[in-house]
């Protein structure tokens, strides 16, 4: 289970980006999760909730978006959706495309007080 690490250094960011402000409560925080990332939402939260504990982003609502995969495609220079690294262009059917977006896992936003 990938997602306690990550969920680890998650809280560690927006934990240290609150205090960087002089925040003493964060109370929600939206992250961005590429359909490629092999990220399971769900455990991701349970995650974070775990990681929060005694920091002061405990009890923080957790708001997750989906990311979709793009890639772009260097036969008919089009952006194209993907649904996984096994695909084609949905175009031109050519399976020269370069990933663009749908790998990361972003924090978007942070609620503090």
């Amino acid at each position: 289970m990938h997602e306690l690490s990550i969920s680890l250094k998650t809280i560690d960011i927006v934990v240290e980006q609150a205090k960087k402000h002089h925040f003493t409560k964060v109370t929600a925080m939206t992250l961005g999760i590429g359909a490629l990332s092999c990220i399971e939402p769900e455990a991701l939260k349970v995650g974070i909730e775990f990681a929060s504990r005694e920091t002061i982003a405990e009890g923080a609502r957790v708001h997750l978006d989906m990311i979709p995969a793009t890639a772009w495609c260097n036969q008919c220079q089009r952006k194209t959706e993907i649904h996984s690294y096994v695909a084609t262009c949905s175009f031109c059917n050519s399976e020269q495309l370069r990933i663009e977006t749908g790998e990361e896992l972003k924090i978007k936003s942070i609620e503090a007080e």
